[in-house]
């Protein structure tokens, strides 16, 4: 919070600075306005302010959370992570609805909805914490949730490097929203769910189960797609499985992508 104080503290003095030379009619002896300066020395500033970041590194500190089943038949998880790197799987306890690591605090909300566990997970920092995008405060998580009880998942990255294994675990629906992201995804091999992925400048390789059958739609704009056309055969806007409509376990995918890399295996 000092750290975050004193980035603000300093951009206002500035900006008061500028203000009040401006408003006694200092000007810079091109004879533009001090105040044309206020953009690119802020730029500077928090350039400056990231390589410090970067150079001079601190200790972070890692939390260990569990959060409670609550005896609940159902969940809902949301997860909002910047920089760093989260791996999500499957291993929390009988009990346990999540259980993990959390470099850089964790701030999390859990209640209950009737019979359904509702669960928000973000970084303890600011949203508006500047030190935050200095290489010293990478979130580094490692979550592991219940593999059993059924969950919609919706995940929201940063520019950060995931691993999102969901194989042997009970999703009834994802979304996954992308930054400049390196993202891995492996789906759940049971059920039939939607996953709906919207990439920006990001690499994606999502990998489908043996067994799990898919639709595959993409709406993309300066994207690269590679598909194995052999499991997921061209249909006129899409891609699927032959058995897709009787499948027993099946993922309808949508993919709204921007400049992104995606593999589809």
């Amino acid at each position: 919070m000092r750290r975050n104080q004193l980035v603000w503290g300093i951009v206002l003095l500035l900006l008061g600075g500028l203000m009040l030379a401006n408003a006694i009619g200092i000007t810079l002896p091109t004879g533009k306005s001090l105040m044309d300066l206020f953009w690119p020395l802020l730029l500077i500033y928090f350039g400056a302010w990231i390589l410090i970041g970067i150079f001079f590194r601190r200790n972070v500190e890692s939390e260990s959370v569990s959060i409670d089943l609550q005896s609940a038949s159902e969940a809902s998880l949301v997860i909002k992570h910047g920089a760093g790197a989260l791996k999500l799987h499957g291993g929390a306890g009988a009990n346990e609805f999540v259980r993990g690591t959390f470099a850089g605090g964790l701030d999390h909300k859990a209640s209950r909805n009737g019979s359904r566990l509702e669960v928000q997970m973000r970084p303890a920092k600011d949203f508006m914490d500047f030190s935050y995008f200095g290489a010293n405060t990478q979130l580094d998580w490692d979550v592991a949730l219940n593999q059993n009880i059924p969950t919609s998942l919706r995940i929201s990255l940063g520019a950060n490097k995931s691993m999102i294994d969901l194989q042997y675990m009970n999703i009834t629906d994802i979304k996954l929203q992308t930054g400049a992201s390196d993202a891995a995804l492996t789906l759940p091999a049971r059920g039939r769910f939607h996953a709906d992925l919207d990439l920006g400048a990001a690499s994606l390789t999502v990998t489908i189960p043996e067994g799990l059958s898919a639709r595959i739609r993409a709406s993309l704009g300066a994207a690269d797609m590679n598909i194995d056309q052999a499991r997921f055969p061209h249909q006129g806007s899409y891609y699927q499985s032959p058995d897709y409509d009787t499948a027993a376990n099946a993922a309808d995918i949508t993919i709204n992508a921007g400049a992104a890399s995606i593999i589809i295996k």
